[in-house]
């Protein structure tokens, strides 16, 4: 299959909206972003000036902080199956194992708010999101593997639209329920490109 079609090549960030990610795992740590302009620099100071000390790879709207640590592991799991290191003999091979990964924490253990959905659709896109730190990585394709029941809400719909508008092409999971994916929100919005299997 890959020999057909791309792996990711290095050039692919893809936001991953979901619990947060284990950075450190061994299958992932390689394909991570991570923002060099504070890597390189001094720890505890802000290195590239944006008003956040240390802000070295993605963001967490739950906590609203610069670690979007995975306490749940289902944001790694999706993340594995999307750029996990592959020939490594470790663990699994990603679709897209070349790609760069970004993890946006917009879910805790109990599930999340659309406010922090919308937000985290914004900022991995490259838009601007009060109170955090522009993203400099923006994303070309953000991965939803979250939804609810209903109907798309203005607030996902007028996200999407953002980052459309700012080059991201918006993945959402058409839902774990066996119903149709007009019934699972936001994988019914416009504009998304709803995935099932």
């Amino acid at each position: 299959m890959w020999d057909q079609y791309t792996t990711g090549d290095g050039s692919q960030v893809i936001a991953i909206l979901d619990t947060g990610g284990d950075y450190t795992h061994p299958d992932l740590e390689a394909n991570t972003w991570i923002n060099e302009a504070e890597l390189n620099g001094v720890e505890g100071y802000d290195d590239d000036g944006n008003g956040y000390i240390d802000d070295i790879r993605g963001w967490d709207f739950i906590n609203l902080d610069n670690a979007p640590l995975d306490d749940n592991m289902h944001g790694t799991h999706v993340a594995g199956t999307i750029a996990a290191v592959t020939n490594n003999n470790k663990g699994v091979a990603g679709i897209a194992y070349d790609a760069v990964v970004v993890p946006v924490r917009v879910l805790g253990k109990c599930g999340g708010y659309t406010s922090d959905i919308a937000d985290g659709i914004v900022w991995a896109a490259g838009g601007s999101v009060s109170g955090v730190p522009s993203n400099p990585n923006p994303a070309s394709v953000i991965n939803m593997s979250l939804g609810g029941g209903g109907s798309c809400d203005n607030t996902s719909q007028n996200a999407i639209n953002t980052a459309r508008s700012l080059g991201s092409v918006v993945i959402v999971a058409a839902g774990n329920e066996n119903q149709n994916v007009s019934n699972s929100s936001p994988a019914n919005c416009n504009g998304v490109v709803s995935v099932s299997y």
